[in-house]
């Protein structure tokens, strides 16, 4: 029973492990991210590049739709996969001292019996 314990404790440890380094992978991808957000509006259209009509529909199109839906990854997604990640991470650690607690409560009582064993 006791090795469960340990082998689930080893196991959560584990999954603690990797969502913290996923992360932090993650805080390296939106910093890439928000850095590269400008890209979204280029090439700056001007009078010698394209304009028109058509010039006109393409900076809307790239305006509300692309760049509106990079600001709403960026901010509000990236946001909301943060938040998750540390609901999941204080679970984690919420399990790991119940296990923990377990392990010494299991422990403990197989001190008890050993020593009256010895008695």
């Amino acid at each position: 029973m006791l090795g469960h314990y340990y082998a689930l404790l080893a196991k959560k440890r584990e999954d603690l492990q990797r969502l913290i380094t996923c992360q932090s992978s993650l805080q390296g991808k939106q910093s890439e991210y928000n850095t590269n957000e400008p890209k979204c509006l280029e090439p700056e259209l001007t009078s010698t590049t394209w304009q028109g009509n058509h010039a006109n529909k393409f900076d809307d199109i790239r305006e509300s739709g692309i760049h509106t839906s990079y600001v709403d990854i960026s901010g509000t997604q990236f946001s909301n996969v943060f938040s998750a990640i540390s609901a999941k991470i204080s679970e984690l650690n919420a399990e790991i001292i119940s296990i923990q607690q377990i392990i010494a409560n299991i422990e403990a009582e197989q001190a008890r019996q050993a020593q009256a064993k010895a008695y």
